[in-house]
């Protein structure tokens, strides 16, 4: 099932439990509810024989495909069914309206003690099964989460590469930096959900490293999501895992300095993007410009970008003495 009907699956999932909370079961909003839900659910189950919907912490996947996170509405929908013991909920071929209505009776109802599965089973409910997921280890030659993993270890590792050359006084290099964004990029783009999922893990010894994938593959994921592809899609993943690279210098107040050393070494550095250095300057920058560096160049320069006065004032910004060049040939 694509995510687009899985998604309209679950909102009329919750949409019909919340109505009945609110109404009486004769109400005719509760039986709208219910009208759409059947719907939705038969014309699912004429694509596959049985659709499974599970519930891991605040996200719900259904059959292969992981929601994003949703409305507040959806995240309380799947708290309410944890808290019934309910993992997941499987709807299979032959599901009828009547079945669906007992189900979202019995969630609404709060007063009996008895198991839901118990009432289905009682009242003779056969499409509708409850369980528990059941996370299985994947092994290392199939494809989604475990190719994700190898990709993204190699990314870290690649990264902690290109620190290590700017801590030692070196350029990082541009062509490692560029392959590991390619990976990722590709990544994001076939397969988000896997390597979304490792960007939330905290297992990998340095931050640092793993922070500047993280930063890379959720701007691309970001950028893809408003159909940014291409060179440019690279360029921001680029620019986002190099943003931090002036920490290589630290201590809060020299560490706050990284902004500025940061945008200098990738200035310096042949074929660096001409947005990495500007990222690495502006990331601690908010909106109105508070923040650090304080940088009164700035002022009113991003309305005016078209002329490069923005661009302009990051590198006066950076490097205060006279240039030989013209900072928009880095455009």
């Amino acid at each position: 099932m694509d995510q687009t009907r899985a998604e309209e699956l679950v909102r009329r999932l919750a949409a019909a439990f919340r109505g009945t909370e609110l109404y009486s079961p004769t109400h005719p909003l509760v039986q709208r509810g219910i009208d759409g839900l059947t719907a939705t659910a038969v014309e699912a189950l004429q694509a596959a024989p049985s659709v499974a919907i599970g519930f891991v912490g605040d996200e719900v996947i259904v059959d292969a495909t992981r929601l994003p996170r949703g409305t507040a509405a959806l995240v309380g929908f799947a708290r309410d069914l944890r808290e019934r013991e309910i993992e997941k909920v499987t709807l299979s071929r032959g599901l009828t309206r009547e079945e669906l209505r007992g189900f979202i009776g019995f969630l609404a109802d709060r007063q009996s003690t008895a198991p839901i599965a118990d009432r289905l089973a009682a009242k003779g409910v056969r499409h509708i099964a409850l369980g528990k997921v059941v996370v299985e280890e994947s092994s290392d030659d199939q494809v989604g989460i475990a190719a994700a993993r190898r990709l993204y270890s190699t990314a870290v590792e690649t990264a902690e590469s290109l620190w290590q050359a700017a801590k030692a006084g070196d350029q990082p290099d541009p062509a490692a930096a560029r392959k590991i964004v390619d990976g990722l990029a590709k990544m994001v783009t076939q397969d988000r959900t896997s390597l979304m999922a490792l960007t939330a893990l905290k297992k990998y010894d340095n931050y640092t490293f793993s922070h500047m994938v993280n930063v890379s593959a959720l701007a691309m994921a970001q950028a893809r999501a408003l159909n940014i592809q291409g060179p440019l899609l690279r360029e921001f993943g680029f620019a986002a895992l190099m943003h931090d690279i002036g920490k290589v210098n630290t201590e809060f107040e020299i560490m706050k300095r990284h902004v500025i050393d940061g945008a200098h070494i990738l200035r310096r550095t042949p074929e660096m993007p001409a947005l990495a250095p500007i990222v690495a300057f502006e990331h601690h920058l908010k909106q109105d410009l508070s923040g650090y560096p304080e940088a009164p160049l700035l002022v009113n320069t991003w309305e005016r970008d078209a002329r490069g006065e923005h661009l302009r004032a990051v590198v006066e910004a950076v490097d205060p003495e006279p240039l030989a060049i013209d900072p928009l040939t880095y455009l």
